[in-house]
């Protein structure tokens, strides 16, 4: 069973505790400024202790974006979007 993939209906995971997410359900979403501004969409999501990072794809550019209260202010599963407030500078330092 090596390298097939298992699906499962929607109905089929546990619902999460408010402000908790699947993966699956973040990769996906676009992701704009609070102004409105397209940053692009998210490809990954990094686990990492203490803070979660997006990877945030626009043409060939990545952007690493934490996955935090502080900088995420709003996530809409149903519209797929995740409207952000970046520190100054995230988005033209943090490109990998």
């Amino acid at each position: 069973m090596v390298g097939l993939e298992v699906l499962l209906p929607d109905e089929g995971f546990q619902d999460l505790e408010e402000d908790n997410y699947y993966v699956f359900q973040i990769i996906g979403c676009s992701v704009v400024t609070k102004s409105g501004e397209e940053v692009g969409t998210v490809t990954n999501l990094w686990l990492v202790p203490e803070n979660d990072l997006l990877v945030v794809t626009k043409g060939k550019t990545e952007i690493l974006i934490p996955f935090s209260h502080s900088v995420c202010l709003e996530v809409d599963l149903e519209l797929k979007k995740i409207k952000i407030d970046p520190p100054e500078g995230l988005l033209d330092l943090n490109e990998i």
